[in-house]
């Protein structure tokens, strides 16, 4: 939980990020709802602004990736370089660009999809510790998606 004086910076930044929606100030959006995902990555109001941002800025969000990104039954192929950050995913598809976030189950990373020539917000399931009903519920998920 974050503490008093982190909390108001986190309202702060929100109440700027929703100030800049108003005004069509996309950028700004984006942002202010990063910085909040950098103090509090499961802060579901920010995540909620950073994807309207990006679909109006045109950078595409594959379903889910607000609030709980897309879910996949195994870990896709990345590609790590020496600082243990991936520098890309499936067979070098998706080109990582920056990390936007974690949560408890999911790291995002903003990544250019080389196929579609398009910016993406790429969820990676954290698969270490999982028993085998966590991974049969992760499967049925990607399965129903």
């Amino acid at each position: 939980m974050a503490t008093e004086r982190v909390q108001r910076q986190i309202d702060r930044l929100l109440d700027e990020a929703e100030a800049a929606m108003a005004e069509l100030k996309w950028e700004i959006v984006v942002q202010r709802s990063e910085a909040v995902l950098a103090l509090q990555p499961d802060d579901a109001d920010a995540a909620t602004y950073l994807n309207a941002a990006n679909k109006t800025l045109g950078i595409a969000i594959p379903s889910g990736v607000a609030g709980e990104p897309q879910a996949t039954p195994q870990p896709p192929p990345a590609v790590v370089s020496s600082d243990d950050q991936p520098t890309s995913f499936a067979d070098g598809r998706y080109v990582v660009k920056r990390f936007l976030g974690e949560g408890g189950k999911k790291k995002i990373y903003l990544a250019h999809d080389k196929l579609l020539d398009r910016d993406v917000a790429f969820a990676l399931i954290k698969s270490e510790g999982l028993d085998a009903v966590s991974r049969e519920r992760i499967t049925r998920e990607a399965q129903a998606m």
